[in-house]
């Protein structure tokens, strides 16, 4: 078959896809603003330039053949990338984006300006909170959190791991070395009063088999970012999220004495709560974001 007769059925290819789409060919008359006879001629002049039944009434409703159903599904893909092109090319609209306010002071706003140079015309809405849960409540187009793997929703895209581990200043670990658990006693620990980051240390302290630990002093935040500012300036030892330390390691401002780590199974992924919204700006930051991923600096 060539390109001449595949451009031929246009019109019919797309009566079916909305047919398909919509499971009825009354509806599918209104989605395109012609008649339910239309529809069906269509469809049946589809079908006879396909030489294959795609569509069958049973009762009052209609169900597709099985060559129908694997038209439907690459017709699907098909006009969605269409879709996504065509709102590519015209779309001015906003793109809200919520995400963590650790994460998008730390990994997030640094990377903006390649995001600016690269896709100029994504009108980015970012929306910061310290609570998980405020998140998933509604209104964005994208959602960046840290998940269990196990937990992931099937259509959740892997954006980086969220393992966690102690850092600290070089200047302090110059000055008070740290080389085994021992050497804790003798530093101030900066710790997190907020969920769920409050749980930090005494998960990493149960990962390395010490379940009590009495150091120096305690040196407590409301928030993962300004703990790290006080690790960063040697005010004590914090416990880092990867998203969240990575740039500070890649720069020497912070470094990690220990291997050990926590929050291996959880990370962070990208979650689309609705697929309409945003058209193909969501589609080039989110593969803005996974390609920044990629690149970035692996603690």
């Amino acid at each position: 078959m060539n390109t001449r007769d595949l451009l031929h059925p246009l019109s019919a290819v797309r009566a079916f896809e909305a047919v398909a789409r919509l499971r009825s060919v009354s509806a599918a008359g209104l989605d395109l603003g012609v008649t339910q006879p239309a529809i069906s001629q269509q469809v049946k002049k589809l079908e006879l330039h396909l030489g294959v039944k795609l569509v069958e009434r049973v009762s009052n409703t209609i169900r597709l053949s099985p060559e129908g159903e694997k038209l439907a599904l690459s017709l699907h893909t098909a006009f969605g990338i269409m879709r996504d092109g065509m709102e590519a090319a015209m779309s001015k609209g906003q793109v809200n984006l919520a995400v963590l306010s650790t994460f998008a002071q730390r990994w997030l706003i640094p990377r903006l300006p390649d995001l600016q140079e690269k896709f100029p015309d994504i009108d980015l809405r970012l929306i910061t909170s310290s609570k998980l849960e405020d998140l998933d409540r509604g209104g964005v187009d994208l959602i960046i959190k840290p998940i269990l793997r196990n937990k992931a929703p099937e259509d959740a895209m892997y954006l980086m791991g969220d393992e966690a581990r102690i850092v600290m200043s070089p200047d302090l670990a110059k000055r008070t070395p740290v080389r085994c658990l021992e050497d804790l006693r003798k530093h101030v620990l900066i710790r997190v009063e907020s969920s769920p980051r409050d749980a930090d240390w005494p998960l990493w302290l149960e990962r390395v088999g010490c379940l009590k630990v009495e150091p120096r002093g305690w040196l407590s935040f409301g928030s993962s970012s300004h703990a790290l500012e006080a690790a960063m300036s040697g005010a004590g030892i914090a416990i880092g999220h990867r998203p969240m330390i990575v740039d500070a390691m890649q720069s020497g401002r912070l470094v990690s004495p220990l291997k050990e780590v926590i929050c291996d199974d959880v990370s962070n992924y990208i979650i689309q709560p609705t697929m309409i919204g945003g058209g193909g700006q969501v589609t080039q930051l989110k593969a803005w974001l996974i390609d920044q991923s990629n690149i970035d600096f692996h603690v």
